[in-house]
Order: C-alpha cells, then sequence, then structure tokens
C-alpha cells in the first residue's frame, strides 16, 4: 500500500486522484475529484485511475 502523506509532510485533506499509482491532486469534494479523474480516464483509457478519501490512506 502507499503512503498518501505529501511529501512536504502534512496528511492530504479531502479528495486524492492518483493515476498509475501516483499522486496527481487533491479536490476538497469528491465531486470535483471524480471530475478530474473522469477527464483523465478520457484523455487516456488505458490509465489507472483512482479517486479515494485522503483519511481512508493515512
Amino acid at each position: 500500500m502507499q503512503n498518501a502523506t505529501p511529501a512536504r509532510g502534512s496528511a492530504y485533506d479531502g479528495f486524492i486522484v492518483e493515476v498509475g499509482g501516483q499522486f496527481v491532486s487533491e479536490y476538497g469534494s469528491l465531486t470535483a475529484a471524480l471530475k478530474a479523474g473522469l477527464e483523465l480516464k478520457q484523455r487516456d483509457a488505458q490509465a489507472q485511475v483512482k479517486v479515494y478519501d485522503a483519511k481512508d490512506r493515512a
């Protein structure tokens, strides 16, 4: 399992978007994170896009 703590040392608060296991961005709402994830998936249908609550991965 990957560590969802950013390099700057503070925990994420909100919803995280990952592509291929790499952190891409953080959003304050699930709706915004899902929208960003869908846009990424539309650009590359083969991409493994994951959206999750940062608190679940802390």
